[in-house]
């Protein structure tokens, strides 16, 4: 059976809150990141756009992801003033194969240093809103950790330009941490991590660019796509 590939569609829209920066930080990297065409969009929304794991939201028995569909976004409330999470009047909606998705909104959280480890822990539900840092980071590492989990293995030396600066990265972030200035109410920890990500090679990529290794003048990789490992999963299918 032939593999179909799924269809992630941002329809048009015009902004019109006054204070979106916070949130459009988080738009502007998942675009980026699915015009990079680099994995799969059913991974991208497995691992990603549909993963409780990458944002801790939940009320009762419905979770919240970044992409929530559009029928259960007013179940998804804050506790504290009933806030949607998802906006209810011009929402951002991606169509995923046909079918509408909101993009969460309620995030905010400037000043909250990003927890590096909160991918391997369980998630533990919050509903008041989103951290920023923490979507960020989260973001950043697992569509690396996907990349480099579907490539295929003979492209061994893209895979070890890939791990080193996804390494590079997380230990940028760990020294932007332990210096609690940059997190402190006047700091620019999260401006300075907006600069981290801006720099990282592969999120601003496409296949057959070629990425300069700067710890080796000489050496060069060239970007390929990661789709020839896995198979559409039941949670990616059953999403929609």
């Amino acid at each position: 059976m032939m593999y179909v590939e799924m269809n992630i569609c941002k329809q048009p829209r015009t902004e019109t809150a006054k204070k979106a920066k916070t949130r459009m930080a988080v738009e502007s990297l998942i675009d980026q990141l699915l015009a990079t065409k680099l994995i799969r969009n059913d991974r991208f929304f497995e691992q990603i756009l549909y993963n409780k794991d990458i944002i801790w939201i939940q009320n009762g028995e419905v979770n919240g992801h970044l992409f929530a569909k559009a029928a259960v976004t007013d179940q998804l409330k804050t506790k504290t003033n009933s806030f949607m999470m998802y906006m209810p009047s011009n929402p951002i909606v991606y169509e995923v194969n046909g079918e509408p998705y909101h993009f969460i909104t309620r995030i905010d959280s400037t000043r909250a240093k990003p927890n590096l480890e909160r991918l391997t822990f369980e998630p533990k539900p919050i509903l008041s809103a989103a951290r920023v840092n923490d979507l960020l980071c989260s973001i950043v590492m697992r569509f690396y950790e996907t990349y480099i989990q579907d490539l295929a293995p003979q492209h061994d030396k893209l895979i070890a330009f890939v791990q080193q600066e996804y390494a590079q990265f997380i230990e940028a972030v760990q020294e932007l941490n332990n210096d609690h200035f940059n997190w402190h109410p006047r700091g620019n920890g999260h401006e300075l991590l907006l600069k981290l990500i801006d720099h990282l090679q592969l999120i601003k990529s496409h296949p057959g660019k070629v990425l300069i290794d700067f710890t080796n003048s000489h050496d060069y990789v060239i970007v390929q796509p990661a789709y020839f490992v896995h198979k559409p999963t039941k949670k990616a299918v059953g999403a929609l």
